[in-house]
């Protein structure tokens, strides 16, 4: 061979060994292409199922400041415009459960990842050391899912708790509403029963007529004398309150007598110096009568019984 033809043949032999490895050289590319494209794809998985956590983390922390059942007002990245904190621990519940099916997906996309690589590195030797960096990546994947796990398992036992402290704490208010409920009616019912002590203690009676009328209610009885004359009137020792006329001794003061002209004296233990004006020789009374210490006047009896003389 001339030495003129050596370079155009050497240069004609390395075109033909390009030509016949370009399919090959093309098919690695893409064999990488694909495998790069599964990393990327599952830390994307790994980065988005850390940031929901983080997300659900944040939205626990707010269920735990909260009340028993006082709505929440919406704020930025709240989880409803107006929930109450069970309504809230139930959400976050819920995120939960969707962080579990995520981690789930997780991993069988790492598995069928591993087993896609695997399939395209079989027959090549070169995509064999990609397919061992490929396995050093999806081992630091699962140890990120495990961790998410270990996560979860943290969050879900939190929310179980802010359950149960709920239900406690419904429990409590319950037990509260109904001691309430209690003390407002025992309240009510001592109310009712101081009104009708206070009635009965003030109320006090009295009866204004003549000696005759009186005898013919049974209100007095004539006792001493002697030979049938000189006795004297004074009230019965059982008293029957229908023949008495009931007023409330804080608010009547004044009781007026049926004969403006006539006399009348008080035979039961009224404290007479109570009066407004005192009675004639200490015993006889015209017009009426007016209290002016009302405590002073019914300390002795309740029951007042005049006598027209």
């Amino acid at each position: 061979m001339r030495p003129s033809l050596r370079p155009l043949l050497a240069a004609a032999l390395l075109l033909a060994a390009c030509d016949a490895s370009k399919p090959a050289l093309e098919k690695s590319l893409a064999d990488v292409t694909r495998i790069s494209a599964e990393k990327d794809s599952l830390l994307r998985d790994v980065v988005a199922t850390s940031q929901f956590i983080a997300e659900v983390n944040g939205e626990l922390a707010k269920v735990k400041g909260s009340g028993v059942d006082k709505p929440k007002v919406k704020g930025s990245g709240d989880l409803a415009d107006t929930l109450t904190p069970a309504q809230a621990r139930a959400a976050v519940q819920q995120r939960v459960a969707e962080l579990v099916a995520r981690v789930n997906a997780s991993e069988k996309r790492l598995a069928a990842s591993r087993g896609r690589v695997a399939e395209l590195a079989k027959d090549n030797a070169a995509m064999k050391a990609q397919l061992a960096a490929f396995d050093s990546t999806i081992a630091g994947f699962r140890t990120m899912v495990e961790n998410q796990k270990g996560q979860i398992a943290t969050l879900t036992d939190q929310v179980n708790a802010l359950a149960a402290e709920n239900a406690t704490l419904k429990t409590e208010k319950t037990q509260l509403i109904g001691e309430k409920a209690q003390l407002t009616s025992e309240k009510a019912a001592l109310t009712s029963e101081a009104a009708r002590l206070t009635s009965e203690k003030n109320t006090v009676y009295y009866v204004v007529g003549t000696r005759d009328e009186l005898l013919k209610a049974q209100v007095i009885e004539m006792t001493g004398g002697f030979l049938g004359f000189g006795k004297t009137p004074v009230p019965v020792r059982d008293l029957p309150p229908g023949a008495f006329t009931a007023i409330d001794r804080t608010k009547e003061k004044s009781i007026n007598f049926p004969a403006p002209d006539r006399t009348y004296r008080i035979i039961t233990r009224q404290d007479v110096s109570a009066l407004e004006a005192a009675p004639d020789n200490g015993t006889n009374l015209k017009g009426g009568l007016k209290i002016m210490d009302a405590d002073k006047f019914w300390a002795a009896s309740k029951y007042l019984i005049i006598v027209e003389n």
